[in-house]
């Protein structure tokens, strides 16, 4: 991805989808971990740190770009995501855990629904103008955090 924080810019610049943005993210996310999953399992131990790696710096990445202010409560609970990601993307790297990391990668996916319905909203409501102001296009975000095991 190089440079995230260009990418975003240049995105913005694009009229693309931010929101588009974070699902490339995940998805870029989820291959990494995929792939450590089958260096694990094929026991090649430097592969599977560069995709942990790779993965770290992309939850690091997203976590940074929060915006505290536009979305307070939103951002808390995605930083709690990410804090818990990143402790159990290590801990499964330190433990060779092909399970702890499907796990990871299982709350990765349905955050990725998630921002999938935010995405379908935000685009509705560019297409409807007369849509309600007060809708939460972030509903489904909020929605899926009662999903994840927040035990790490």
């Amino acid at each position: 991805m190089g440079d995230p924080a260009r990418a975003y810019r240049q995105f913005a610049g694009q009229g693309a989808s931010l929101v588009n943005l974070v699902i490339q993210s995940y998805d870029q996310i989820l291959n990494a971990l995929y792939a450590a999953i089958r260096f694990i399992e094929s026991n090649r131990i430097e592969p599977k740190v560069k995709e942990l790696n790779h993965a770290l710096l992309l939850v690091g990445h997203l976590q940074n770009a929060l915006d505290f202010k536009a979305g307070p409560e939103v951002a808390r609970n995605l930083e709690r995501f990410y804090n818990l990601a990143r402790t159990r993307i290590l801990k499964a790297s330190s433990q060779n855990s092909v399970a702890l990391l499907q796990e990871v990668a299982g709350d990765f996916t349905t955050m990725r629904h998630a921002w999938e319905e935010v995405e379908k909203s935000v685009a509705s409501t560019r297409e409807s103008p007369t849509r309600s102001a007060r809708s939460n296009p972030y509903a489904s975000i909020e929605a899926s955090y009662d999903s994840i095991d927040w035990s790490a």
